[in-house]
């Protein structure tokens, strides 16, 4: 008997996924989590199409981003411009930095256990550190180190420290050992005050500690926006090292296009202040 039938052709629909769906396929990725062969399944397309379709677009992304950021990073004195209540009382305040870490599945590597290995968490971590502006905005993500790194280390291989001019302010938490290197670029550090050996602070010290916690709220709320998405949320599997900062830089910087971190008050007139 003679064999007649065909292997029938798999059937994609790649060339009829629009640009707004390669979009809607890459933030259900990064905010929903979901597995790529889901979102293949979803979308009617291969799973190899789909990881490419994902890569293209986490790498445009973060190139406009990228690009971005560059008008975002202004100078001090222009964010005095109707600078939020919180961040009155600090003159010249540039930016307000942060840490923060995502668990990272544990490797195989022996080099990178150990390179990876946070003291702090007690845990394999990928090692970010991300800036706000005085008006609340994400203006600075730096890319994902090994968990053991330092901040200082962490902030001079990401370039921060040239991205800052004499005279500026930076806010940051009493952890992070950058004074002489931001001293030397005639760079001003703003910390919370620390006891030093003494029972209690001074009322002056009081004030400063209150003001500076009311600020550093805001670089706080900016990392749970990172870590709100659910692809950053848990352990961060190891084939992901490779995007990771990238991931998190698109999610830092697509925060900015959400809900207003200083909502405007209305006057009793109707006009809004």
């Amino acid at each position: 008997m003679k064999y007649t039938q065909r292997t029938p052709k798999k059937f994609l629909n790649e060339a009829k996924i629009t640009s707004e769906d390669k979009l809607f396929m890459f933030l259900l990725r990064l905010r929903r989590g979901y597995p790529v062969v889901d979102l293949a399944h979803i979308f009617g397309i291969s799973k190899p199409y789909c990881v490419r379709v994902l890569y293209v677009m986490l790498r445009y992304l973060h190139i406009t981003l990228k690009e971005l950021s560059k008008h975002l990073f202004i100078s001090a004195k222009a964010l005095e411009f109707k600078k939020p209540k919180p961040f009155k009382p600090f003159k010249n305040l540039k930016i307000i930095i942060d840490g923060f870490e995502l668990n990272l599945e544990f490797p195989s590597n022996f080099q990178q256990q150990g390179n990876t290995y946070s003291e702090y968490k007690a845990h394999n971590t990928v090692r970010f550190i991300i800036g706000i502006s005085p008006h609340g905005t994400i203006v600075f993500v730096t890319p994902g180190y090994e968990g053991n790194m330092s901040e200082r280390k962490a902030l001079e291989e990401s370039g921060f420290f040239d991205m800052l001019k004499p005279g500026d302010v930076v806010m940051c938490d009493r952890g992070f050992e950058i004074n002489n290197e931001l001293l030397r670029r005639g760079v001003e550090v703003l910390k919370p005050p620390s006891l030093g050996g003494r029972k209690k602070f001074t009322p002056e010290e009081e004030i400063l500690t209150r003001a500076i916690a009311s600020a550093r709220i805001y670089v706080e709320h900016a990392v749970r926006l990172v870590k709100v998405n659910r692809l950053l949320r848990f352990t961060v599997p190891v084939s992901m090292i490779p995007t990771i900062s990238d991931y998190a830089y698109v999610a830092g910087f697509l925060a900015n296009f959400g809900t207003k971190t200083f909502q405007s008050k209305k006057k009793k007139n109707g006009e809004w202040k």
